[in-house]
């Protein structure tokens, strides 16, 4: 403790001379707590002890290369090289890699991955620390990637239709439309034409040696950073990584690592974008200018006030949409990084169908209002306050800081030299900002920002808008303008009087899970959970059986509006504005929901504002507020969204396939746009206070760092005073069942030649967890078959999915779901590809190499999410739910009863051919 007093102490000082202005210019210090070093050859390295999560520590390969760097002849390959790391290294031929890294509990996409981009590629890989020789191997691993990627022509071949098949799954709308806006966001500079994905001519037919000569180019010491962060011994980590990686050689005559550039041209452009799917129109800005380092504190107080420039607008456009006739959807503004050398001023407004001139033009009104006038003091010190609230808690969280946070931090201290100081300096430092930051200052940031050069606009709407606007007219006619007027908070507390406090009538231990059940004078259980996975996290939430189920058809879709419309609306008589102006500072969240079977309220808070919470949980059932405006809103949105959803391929797909799984019962489909001038704001908030008219039937379940016996008075004050009048229901069976029998459907829509899969078998069972455990290893290893069959084996697919939901209550009901994105030509064979392997399960059951991926996984996973109070909180309010008696979950037992013979049981059984469901969505041109 004294010595980490001593850090702040030591960095405080450092600060304060910095503001003093004798080093205010200087780079800010990188964390001691990380020890970097540079081999001889180039290569840089960090590694930093750090325990959570225990015995496991994470790796990232980052090189300072990416798909800028291709030649003409070399588009796409950068991202295709990081496919191939996985596809045979020196040390683990063709696919050992992925397959030795399953059995040790990695799992691949999830845990194994890595990413591409214009500048660089980063590779990561988190293991165990625990097996020492699974450690030694990543490090050997991320040796391999970087220099000794085997890159086998077969294989290269084999990789071809899966880049290919990651392409495809991009097509649509976004893609067509990027492709039209990104030579003008880069001003037609080398970033419009190195998108990372690559083309599909150099995908098809470029030559094993030229990926081969990409990699020996540019992958090479000098521009990469192994990373190295979690509960390591750092002497001996440092001392393998020099054994590893000091015999990696430079190229003979190493190439010039250019940094690209995006030319300033000084002009303004202007864009209108047409495309059939737009479902609503929108106006893009960007203000590019030249971009600003991140290693001076000069720099990290500019940064500060870009945040907060962007936390104040964002609440005058929350309080611009929240008003009646609100001039258009939405909006947001930013001021941060662009890409290559530029910074930019981003803007975007959501615009109304028929009101693009009046969305456009008050859009442009509050841009012009910030430069002209800025931002009130009063406006400025919420967001500091919010934004220093968020900061305390990393600062109080410092020692559960996850080994995640501290990779990606030095990731871009390597490849940009982003300063990396720790959250205590960093705490010290915006302290200080903050408290003597005024608005002449931020005010500044506007109008240099904000500017008139180097400007583009792009117009994006659907194809019935060939027309083009005078959208610079429009602009040019904006004004007068006055200065915003920030409304004062009158009010000072939640509550205008305490409530009558209720009293514990029972307490009992559930031992096993290390938790507490206490039952209130007024009927409602508490679970009580404390930890120490975080210094300062509270996490909760509360249900009762009924929900929708519980409500008349006539009223279901009012109903279904219920929640959504309180939670839209504040509490009591302060509007969601003004009660987000009260809880400034405070680092609290709590919500209302009604689902299908249950109704209840989640929230989490920090131990200081643990009340704050309590109270809105009260307010929520005792003062929920119906806000007009609100509604309207919701109606409008939702009305928007029928506008074009029969031109969108992946809306019809959507709601064709919840039809045909809820079996066309209308509680499972989406409303008809007929139904929309029958719902009703009073009857959603009639519904509402029904549902939350007793409390004594909910159960409210708390995980975190509290203590138990300080809660309690908390709990009888807040939770003891709910209404309650003592009515026992359960969820009604509505039967709404899978469908039977066996249903196809094709949806065809589209240009693009794109088609989606989803295959389902399901029905009726008998609830039985030790069942649900075999569906839930079925489906993990049947994914595990369908990435080696469809993606490695037949290239038809980027990636395919197994999974499996399972309900017990109100009726014991399961689906097995398939899902790919494929080829429109390759459907029916990969089909049968899949159907193969379902076969093979029902024959054969699971082989042991499967198996044995699957249970490593599962152990893994769950040592590391039962650190988690979300894991916690979700496990115990699911067994509450259920009507089960929470136990410790564990994997060892459990993983003993999934054998192969179990296995194939339970595909005989489940994946039932009778009720079989098939629908697919193909391009009309297919």
């Amino acid at each position: 403790m004294i010595h980490f007093c001593g850090r702040i102490a030591a960095a405080a000082i450092a600060i304060s001379i910095f503001f003093n202005g004798q080093l205010f210019a200087q780079d800010v210090p990188l964390d001691a707590a990380v020890k970097v070093g540079k081999l001889p050859n180039g290569f840089t390295y960090y590694i930093r002890k750090n325990a959570v999560p225990e015995k496991r520590a994470v790796l990232y390969l980052a090189n300072n290369v990416g798909s800028i760097l291709e030649t003409d002849a070399q588009q796409g390959l950068a991202h295709f090289l990081e496919h191939m790391a996985f596809n045979g290294t020196k040390h683990f031929p063709k696919n050992e890699l992925v397959s030795y890294l399953q059995k040790a509990g990695v799992r691949f996409g999830a845990d194994l991955n890595a990413s591409t981009s214009f500048d660089e590629t980063i590779y990561q890989l988190p293991v165990s620390t625990e097996d020492k020789t699974l450690f030694r191997n990543a490090l050997q691993i991320m040796r391999d990637w970087a220099q000794d990627i085997t890159l086998d022509g077969e294989e290269i071949d084999k990789e071809r239709g899966v880049i290919l098949e990651e392409k495809r799954q991009r097509l649509g709308s976004a893609q067509r439309i990027q492709d039209k806006t990104m030579p003008l966001w880069v001003n037609q500079s080398r970033y419009a034409n190195r998108l990372p994905i690559g083309t599909e001519e150099v995908l098809k037919n470029f030559s094993h040696e030229e990926i081969r000569k990409f990699y020996e180019d540019w992958y090479r010491p000098d521009l990469q950073a192994l990373i190295v962060v979690g509960d390591v011994n750092v002497a001996a980590t440092e001392k393998a990584i020099i054994s590893l990686f000091s015999n990696m050689k430079l190229p003979p005559h190493p190439k010039k690592r250019e940094e690209y550039t995006i030319p300033l041209s000084g002009k303004n452009q202007f864009l209108m974008v047409n495309d059939p799917e737009v479902a609503t129109m929108r106006m893009e800005v960007m203000v590019k200018h030249p971009a600003m380092e991140m290693k001076t504190v000069v720099d990290l107080r500019e940064a500060l006030k870009r945040t907060l420039f962007g936390m104040m607008m964002a609440n005058r456009f929350n309080e611009i949409v929240q008003k009646p006739d609100a001039p258009f959807l939405n909006a947001s503004s930013s001021i941060g990084q662009m890409m290559g050398d530029l910074d930019a001023f981003s803007g975007r407004v959501i615009l109304k169908p028929g009101g693009a001139e009046k969305g456009i033009k008050a859009f442009w009104m509050e841009l012009e209002r910030v430069k002209q006038y800025g931002f009130t003091a009063s406006e400025l010190k919420r967001a500091g306050i919010n934004y220093m609230s968020t900061i305390e808690n990393a600062y109080k969280e410092r020692d559960k800081t996850p080994s995640e946070g501290f990779v990606r931090e030095y990731v871009q201290h390597f490849l940009h030299g982003v300063g990396s100081p720790g959250v205590v300096y960093e705490y010290e430092l915006y302290k200080k900002i903050i408290a003597e930051l005024g608005t002449d200052e931020m005010n500044q940031l506007a109008k240099k920002y904000i500017t008139d050069t180097n400007r583009d606009i792009i117009i994006v709407a659907d194809d019935k808008q060939k027309d083009s606007l005078p959208v610079m007219q429009w602009l040019q006619s904006v004004g007068p303008v006055t200065a915003y007027e920030d409304k004062k908070v009158t009010r000072t507390t939640l509550l205008d009087q305490a409530p009558k406090a209720g009293t514990i009538t029972s307490e009992k231990v559930l031992k096993e899970v290390g938790a507490t059940e206490l039952v209130l004078s007024n009927g409602v259980k508490v679970v009580l959970k404390p930890t120490e996975f975080k210094k300062d996290e509270i996490v909760f939430n509360a249900f009762s059986p009924g929900g929708l189920s519980l409500v008349s058809d006539a009223d279901f879709y009012s109903a279904r509006m219920a929640s959504s419309l309180v939670s839209a609306s504040g509490v009591s008589d302060m509007t969601l504005q003004e009660l987000r102006n009260l809880l400034t500072g405070k680092t609290v969240s709590v919500g209302a929901f009604i689902d299908e079977t249950t109704e209840g309220i989640s929230g989490a808070a920090s131990r200081e504002d643990l009340e704050t919470a309590l109270q809105l949980v009260y307010l929520y059932f005792t003062k929920p507020r119906k806000d007009p405006v609100a509604f309207s809103n919701m109606v409008e949105q939702l009305r928007i969204s029928y506008s074009n959803a029969d031109q969108s391929p992946g809306t019809i797909f959507r709601d064709t396939l919840s039809a045909v799984l809820g079996d066309h019962h209308f509680r499972k489909m989406k409303m008809p746009p007929e139904k929309l001038d029958m719902l009703d704001a009073d009857k959603a908030l009639q519904i509402y206070k029904d549902r939350f008219a007793d409390a004594s039937d909910f159960t409210f379940t708390f995980v975190g760092s509290f203590d138990v016996a300080a809660i309690k008075p908390l709990l009888e004050k807040y939770l003891g005073s709910l209404p309650a009048i003592q009515r026992k229901e359960t969820a009604k069976d509505l039967q709404l069942n899978y469908p039977q029998g066996r249903i196809v459907r094709k949806v065809i829509k589209g240009k693009e030649q794109q088609a989606v899969v989803m295959l389902a078998f399901g029905g009726a069972f008998e609830y039985e967890k030790a069942t649900s455990d075999q569906m839930r290893a079925l489906a993990s290893i049947l994914t595990i078959r369908l990435i080696e069959r469809l993606r490695e084996q037949e290239g038809g697919v980027y990636n395919a999915r197994a999974s499996v939901n399972i309900r017990k209550l109100p009726a014991g009901e399961y689906t097995f779901l398939v899902n790919f994105i494929c080829d429109p030509r390759n459907v029916e064979p990969l089909i049968l590809s899949v159907n193969s392997e379902i076969m093979k399960l029902k024959m054969e059951g699971a082989a042991e190499e499967d198996l044995t991926k699957y249970k490593a996984g599962e152990k893994s996973g769950l040592d590391r999410v039962m650190k988690e109070n979300s894991f916690w909180l979700s496990y115990l309010s699911g067994k509450f739910i259920n009507g089960e008696e929470p136990e410790m979950p564990e994997v060892r037992n459990r993983m003993k009863l999934i054998t192969p013979q179990s296995l194939q049981q339970t595909a005989v059984k489940y994946f039932n051919n009778a009720n079989y469901i098939r629908v697919i969505l193909v391009p009309e041109t297919n």
